[in-house]
């Protein structure tokens, strides 16, 4: 009846649902907007932190998210792996190659995925303004407060540079922030986690972001890390192939493993 391709994704697929009728009958909710919501992949290529593709393979492991507005741009987003728990983002915002004093990179979260009208205490925000000077925010209820990273948490750098996303040079981020610390910057809690991405060009007033017309300030707009793979992203797969195959491979043990993990790092 099914040959074993179509068996295997036969099986999988029924994984696949299983897992997601009793992540729902435990009550995992989406705050944020769910339209937009990537997977979370462990990484297997290590980033070198300098604006660029250092090698041809270096973010090959990272789905590939389109960013929209009057810009065009894209981002990729992994977690290190489940021991380290560091965060990596790669951000490329095509029509910009010049630099203004009031460009901006912004990466927003909401840690417990509970969305609001204004960022709330498990919301941050890592700022990047000028392609010189990083800043981070904590929510206060009511808006940003400015905080002070842990030395050494977050690695960052952007250049003009072509790409394997686009052949023409342009802006290309990438940071990686690596604490450890509960309540710093880093996300202490598993998936489903808010989640926005950002980038502006001040001199021809051009604006990239993921989910489109989102806004900082108001976290019910962000999209949302809905699950996270134990498995790095399987390559040469299309987009849908790879959120079935991620849900499959999201176990309730492994929700566990991370959240036991993360405790026992605050």
């Amino acid at each position: 009846m099914f040959g074993e391709i179509e068996l295997k994704f036969v099986c999988a697929y029924a994984r696949a649902l299983g897992i997601l009728l009793l992540i729902a009958t435990l009550g995992i909710a989406y705050a944020g907007n769910p339209a937009y919501s990537i997977t979370e992949y462990p990484s297997i290529n290590t980033a070198t932190v300098d604006g660029k593709w250092t090698a041809p393979d270096e973010w090959t492991d990272t789905p590939i998210t389109e960013m929209a507005g009057n810009g065009t741009g894209k981002f990729g987003y992994n977690i290190q792996d489940f021991t380290n728990l560091g965060l990596e983002w790669i951000i490329e915002f095509f029509t910009d190659n010049t630099t203004d004093p009031n460009d901006y990179w912004e990466i927003c979260f909401d840690d417990g995925n509970d969305g609001g009208g204004a960022p709330d205490t498990d919301d941050f925000m890592i700022r990047i303004i000028g392609h010189t000077t990083l800043k981070v925010y904590k929510g206060t209820g009511t808006g940003w407060e400015e905080i002070t990273p842990d030395p050494g948490e977050i690695a960052w750098k952007d250049s003009i540079n072509s790409s394997p996303w686009h052949s023409q040079p342009h802006w290309i981020l990438e940071i990686v922030d690596s604490s450890k610390t509960a309540g710093k910057v880093q996300i202490p809690n598993p998936p489903p986690t808010g989640m926005r991405i950002a980038a502006y060009d001040a001199g021809t007033g051009k604006f990239a972001s993921w989910p489109p017309g989102s806004s900082a300030n108001i976290p019910n707009t962000w999209g949302v890390v809905s699950t996270y793979s134990l498995e790095p992203i399987p390559e040469g797969l299309s987009p849908a192939s790879a959120i079935l195959l991620s849900a499959a491979t999201l176990t309730i043990s492994g929700y566990f493993y991370r959240k036991n993990r993360q405790k026992n790092n605050k």
